[in-house]
């Protein structure tokens, strides 16, 4: 059904508050205001039970959300993030900075990554590695409260519960960063502009006293894919509320069960009438003599032609066992987080490596290419060095494998030196050896076919080809004569 749009409009006068109708116009894609009126973070909306408020979802940071969090930050803490430079011709070297050559392997892959291909076009000369720079200087100590290891567990604790998070530039005198804080995530409110080119005027902390205003270029802000919003990132607590919540519920049943509170676990009967004295005394003592699960396991005395009849748990009261488990699995799944990886004492060793493999290739590797594309856009900018860029090490354990078992191949036959290999991967060449291949003693280089005097020389061993008449030299055949031949001739 199309929508038709009204002519006329009641508009509000400022001057005089009086109502009048005037042709409605429609706004035209140059005037930026229509853009504005975004709904901003930290609204709470409620749409269908999602968890939307940035307080409520540091307050899930609990049970498998943690467990999840905590192994995708850690993760993150290993991984390597180079800085790097581009050469504008081959051979440049850099006076005032520390630089050494990266291995082949490594360029490879730097190519194949898309969000890498401006500062490579630019670098005509290859990149180094930048070995001496302020940025390095401060990622040793981000802050005087936290390390690199602790600023990327923190960043990815706040980017798995909010979905954002917030690194504040502190710059010296030169305008250059020297120091990173984390601001807690649920205190910080973007404040929107009002152009595209001025889409995020500023953020405001919300201070123990008053609000602390930051300006946009001063904050790097980390956030994953929203729909509803072009400024905040989207939580991944809110797509997962469904299951987080029932996980809770599943907990708190189970809490109450310990604490006879939300069913019993037998009745007392009998058949002679009670007093109401004699019914208050035995449901007090009772309560306080086998209530609660430190008190499981007692024994019962009773009295009075009493009895005890167990109360047995239907099959629909144990389904929240297995609730239990699909809602870990939503939740992991959700994080990225193989179920391998969470149980490893059901899978064996082989099984376990592949699910790390794809667990690192499908999680790990996105993350590294989502950080390290915003530090340079928003971080790097600040060295006034267009040259300069940041990029993580390939983390996918089948990549560092097949180059290992490539490596051992081409030294064992002769396809590569040691001093090249190390070279390849900027390490300085040994002294005095290294730069001739190492062979087994039972591989010789083949010279050709021995002349015996008088003789002439045989000729290659032709096949013909079943079927057509047509004669092909065979590889396999020619080495089988060669070595026949040799035989014969010793």
């Amino acid at each position: 059904m199309r929508t038709i749009l009204p002519t006329i409009a009641l508009v509000k006068e400022p001057a005089t508050g009086k109502y009048t109708l005037k042709a409605w116009v429609r706004p035209s894609v140059d005037d930026e205001t229509i853009w504005t009126g975004s709904r901003f973070w930290g609204s709470v909306l409620g749409r269908k039970g999602l968890i939307e408020d940035p307080y409520l979802q540091i307050e899930k940071n609990r049970s498998w959300v943690y467990i999840c969090i905590r192994y995708n930050a850690y993760a993150m803490s290993r991984q390597r993030l180079r800085l790097l430079v581009g050469k504008e011709r081959p051979g440049e070297t850099f006076k005032s900075t520390k630089t050494r050559p990266i291995g082949k392997e490594l360029m490879k892959y730097y190519e194949s990554i898309p969000a890498l291909q401006p500062y490579l076009k630019q670098a005509g000369g290859g990149i180094e590695e930048v070995l001496d720079h302020p940025y390095l200087d401060m990622m040793k100590k981000v802050n005087p409260v936290l390390n690199q290891s602790d600023l990327w567990m923190l960043t990815e604790t706040y980017m798995g519960l909010t979905g954002n998070c917030y690194w504040w530039k502190r710059t010296n005198q030169m305008g250059a960063p020297y120091q990173l804080w984390v601001w807690p995530t649920q205190k910080i409110t973007p404040v929107k502009g009002n152009s595209l080119d001025n889409f995020v005027a500023g953020y405001v902390l919300q201070g123990a006293t008053v609000p602390i205003p930051f300006s946009a270029d001063s904050i790097v802000h980390h956030k994953y894919p929203n729909c509803e919003d072009m400024i905040v990132g989207a939580s991944p607590i809110q797509s997962l509320s469904d299951p987080i919540i029932v996980n809770e519920d599943i907990y708190k049943y189970e809490r109450a069960n310990f604490k006879n509170m939300a069913r019993p676990d037998g009745v007392l009967s009998t058949d002679e009438e009670l007093t109401d004295k004699q019914f208050k005394r035995i449901k007090k003592e009772w309560k306080q003599n086998y209530s609660g699960a430190e008190r499981a396991g007692q024994m019962a005395i009773l009295e009075g032609g009493l009895k005890y009849q167990q109360i047995q748990l239907s099959p629909r009261e144990l389904n929240h066992l297995e609730g239990r488990k699909m809602t870990r699995e939503e939740i992991a799944g959700g994080y990225g987080v193989p179920m391998a990886l969470l149980s490893p004492d059901k899978v064996n060793l082989a099984n376990a490596k592949i699910a790390y493999s794809q667990y690192m290739r499908d999680t790990i590797d996105p993350k590294c290419r989502l950080y390290e594309q915003k530090i340079n856009e928003q971080l790097m900018v600040d060295y006034n060095d267009p040259r300069i860029f940041t990029a993580f090490d390939p983390c996918i354990p089948e990549d560092k494998d097949f180059a290992l078992k490539e490596m051992d191949m081409h030294l064992k036959h002769g396809y590569s030196v040691i001093n090249e290999l190390r070279t390849r991967d900027g390490l300085a060449a040994h002294a005095g050896w290294g730069d001739r291949p190492i062979l087994p003693q039972n591989m010789i280089e083949f010279t050709g076919f021995p002349v015996v005097s008088g003789q002439p020389a045989p000729k290659p061993l032709k096949i013909a080809e079943r079927g057509n008449g047509n004669v092909l030299e065979d590889e396999a055949a020619e080495k089988i004569a060669e070595a026949i031949f040799n035989k014969l001739m010793k």
